[in-house]
């Protein structure tokens, strides 16, 4: 088995993302039990906790920016309030533990990390020759005898080829329902305060931001305020959506310099749920993406349970609940 990689590992999403280790889908859990019922919106929950339990045990203790300190979702509407009290009773109703106070949602299971050295670290204990970076795939056909690869003036034929390309899958397979989102972050250099106590999500999670161990905020966002600049593939930040990143660390009172600005592309599906599993029109093509926005909360355990459908100890049908 190999992995191909256009660019560098994490060079995308994957390690420009803002670092919440969440338990649940991207709706708060009343939002989700009406979206998808309450025992999915459970089952969808418990794959979450279940995700991060194995993601820390395979990172095990090597990760240094990993805490588990819990996260904040911050009501920003009387609406949201309304969602996020409900949230905890049917939390709690369910068997998770979740705390209202009135202005936000603790959730004391989730953690942070940094995607970055996450990801290299979980690279790390990958044979020598198995992930191949800066090869960039163009096109795959499934044939009778195998996936068909064409990758720079190269070619090769697979036994089978697992997507796992998130925002850009539709690029090799059109037919893959997968939209790509620009996500914006800014963060600064370390601050002297603490202005966040823990990972905090607000406004229905269009604002987000935590603070480093070292006091570097990060901050990123409200792509609501620019919906249609926000869709594509190109990630780079553009100067309206950081002003808003700039009011919002201006507002949390944060003083030191901003440092770093960036993008990150997201794959967004129509339900906000990932694709897991083989690709109706491709026989051997499988996808492994699409986790709108919150793909440290499903990837890990999504990706461990193909392989395992794939090398025959799991059944290939459902691999999400």
């Amino acid at each position: 088995m190999v992995l191909v990689e256009r660019d560098r590992l994490a060079a995308g999403a994957s390690g420009r993302n803002a670092g919440f280790l969440l338990a649940g889908v991207a709706a708060c859990h009343a939002v989700a039990a009406r979206r998808y019922g309450r025992e999915r919106a459970a089952a969808l929950r418990a794959f979450t906790v279940e995700n991060h339990v194995q993601l820390a045990e395979a990172l095990a203790g090597r990760a240094r920016m990993y805490r588990q300190r819990g996260s904040y979702i911050q009501a920003g509407s009387p609406g949201e309030a309304f969602d996020l009290e409900e949230s905890e009773a049917l939390l709690r109703e369910d068997g998770f533990d979740a705390r209202w106070d009135g202005v936000r949602l603790w959730n004391p299971g989730d953690g942070e990390l940094d995607p970055l050295e996450a990801v290299h670290v979980l690279a790390s204990d990958a044979p020598a020759g198995a992930i191949r970076e800066g090869v960039a795939v163009h096109e795959v056909h499934a044939t009778a005898a195998g996936v068909h690869v064409v990758a720079g003036g190269s070619e090769c034929l697979a036994g089978a080829v697992i997507l796992a390309t998130n925002a850009y899958t539709a690029q090799l397979v059109p037919e893959v329902p997968i939209s790509p989102v620009r996500a914006q972050m800014a963060a600064t250099a370390p601050e002297a305060r603490i202005v966040a106590e823990r990972p905090t999500y607000a406004d229905r999670g269009y604002q987000y931001w935590r603070q480093l161990s070292d006091g570097r905020v990060l901050v990123g966002g409200y792509r609501d305020r620019a919906v249609e600049d926000e869709v594509g593939s190109k990630a780079v930040p553009t100067p309206r959506l950081q002003s808003y990143l700039d009011q919002h660390l201006h507002d949390l009172g944060v003083e030191a310099a901003v440092t770093h600005r960036w993008a990150g592309i997201m794959g967004f599906t129509e339900d906000e749920m990932p694709i897991v599993g083989r690709e109706r029109s491709s026989p051997n093509v499988w996808i492994c993406g699409g986790y709108t926005g919150h793909g440290l909360a499903f990837a890990f355990l999504s990706a461990k349970r193909l392989a395992e459908a794939l090398t025959g100890s799991r059944p290939t049908t459902g691999l999400l609940p």
